[in-house]
């Protein structure tokens, strides 16, 4: 039920779904709803949007638990508690929890990337099917009891799904670029651990790891829905108060590190094509030149089709069928991204090409125009009105893990509208440097005879 995998896409797969998630939104929230933001007495952080449209209520209760808390040897420990948290409870057993949230006609999902770990509900607005649900998600969040059987079933599958992904060029890459750009930080995992640390992991370690973690004071809850400011304050106690206690300070990563030189990884395969990457470290949540630099990269590979990258590599050379760059920002910098794929014996070429149109976007920033139709579509795209519980919860649960404005999506595109050329060239050329990349070519039988670049 808790589908962890999609968020690991995120961290493992070819062209991951990232894009600032401000930039696609626009919340049907207006200024005469409710919109609150409070502790819990157990020191659980909470927003809560009131939305009337339909009978639903969606909530998320995420914790600082995601991929980059693993301990070095027990890599897979955090998705694996995640993943078991339904699987049985001091009270039910996985069927038994399978057939109360049918009973109720709810809905429950897990959310999991490098930072957070989460389950969200959706239940409908209605005093007994909501009392239920709620009181079932805060005894999955509180009393699991990680069944041995059942992990032991779900290391199993885990190693059977790590045996099949580390043959795909595309996994291979972004496992590598991970490793190369974050070096000692926790961001070089993958989130799914190795044969070796998921073979090793008990019961023990997913109930230390849940009592260290899973604490109320780490909790951040987002609540939207069909319902009044006290009703989501009693929901909001009632997930709070049976969670494990503990301190409030959350605990800190080491320093991301930007790279110093260039480094160049380049790994044979049998695959039909050559998968490329480009990357180097980004920019945290929250960071000044956020905007800036998520528009730069619009015009320079994230635009899709209307994309520098995409226009030079595939329309005037075909040396590709698509392209595209993405900034992942995080609790930390996350990294930035080129990636795409071309024949074989053409990698050489189309490595060199990218470097040096990354180079020239670097040096010269982008023109006036590109920045103009960059900032019209983002303003466009977030005039667009989001019309689930599920899509707002999905914004405001970012929101609330990262400490964001309340009003961030209120201010969005009057803050794009303000972004200067000039502070995009800026940005560009204080954040980004060809002599910080790590290059990665997966596919090729022959490594580069001399440095790129």
């Amino acid at each position: 039920m808790l589908n962890v995998m999609k968020g690991l896409s995120n961290l493992t797969g070819l062209y991951p779904r990232i894009l600032f998630i401000f930039v696609w939104c626009y919340s049907s929230v207006t200024h005469g709803q409710v919109r609150e933001q409070w502790d819990t007495d157990s020191g659980s952080q909470v927003i809560f949007i009131q939305s009337s449209g339909l009978p639903m209520v969606d909530v998320s209760v995420d914790f600082f638990a995601g991929a980059a808390f693993d301990p070095a040897d027990k890599q897979g420990l955090a998705r694996l508690t995640m993943q078991l948290l339904d699987k049985g409870t001091q009270q039910y057993d996985e069927f038994a929890i399978a057939e109360r949230l049918a009973t109720t006609g709810s809905q429950m999902g897990g959310n999991f990337d490098l930072d957070r770990s989460g389950v969200s509900l959706r239940s409908l607005s209605y005093d007994e099917p909501l009392t239920d649900s709620i009181s079932l998600l805060a005894e999955i969040l509180s009393n699991p009891v990680f069944p041995a059987e059942i992990l032991d079933r779900e290391k199993e599958a885990t190693i059977v799904s790590l045996r099949e992904r580390n043959t795909r060029p595309s996994a291979i890459a972004a496992k590598l670029m991970s490793k190369s750009l974050f070096g000692e930080h926790p961001y070089r995992f993958t989130g799914i651990g190795t044969e070796q640390t998921i073979g090793s992991l008990t019961r023990s370690d997913l109930a230390g790891f849940h009592q260290r973690f899973y604490r109320a004071s780490n909790a951040v809850i987002t609540i939207v829905g069909d319902l009044n400011e006290d009703r989501a304050k009693e929901i909001a106690e009632s997930i709070s108060d049976g969670l494990p206690k503990g301190a409030k300070e959350r605990e800190q990563l080491i320093s991301v590190k930007a790279k110093t030189k260039v480094e160049e990884l380049i790994i044979p395969h049998d695959s039909a094509q050559a998968h490329i990457r480009i990357g180097m470290v980004g920019f945290k949540r929250g960071d000044p030149d956020h905007l800036p630099l998520a528009l730069a990269n619009q015009i320079l590979g994230g635009g899709g089709m209307t994309s520098i990258l995409y226009d030079e590599l595939r329309e005037r050379r075909g040396m590709t069928y698509g392209v595209g760059s993405y900034f992942n920002p995080l609790r930390d910098p996350g990294p930035f991204v080129i990636a795409f794929q071309t024949r074989k014996d053409q990698a050489w070429d189309a490595l060199n090409v990218t470097l040096n149109i990354l180079n020239d976007f670097i040096e010269n920033g982008p023109d006036a125009e590109q920045v103009e139709r960059a900032k019209k579509y983002f303003v466009g795209a977030f005039a667009l009105n989001v019309d689930s519980n599920g899509e707002l919860l999905d914004y405001y649960s970012i929101i609330n893990f990262y400490d964001l404005p309340l009003n961030y999506i209120d201010s969005f595109s009057s803050r794009v509208e303000a972004v200067t050329l000039q502070q995009i060239r800026d940005a560009i050329s204080r954040r980004m440097s060809l002599d910080k990349t790590v290059r990665i070519i997966v596919g090729p039988e022959r490594s580069l005879t001399e440095p790129n670049g």
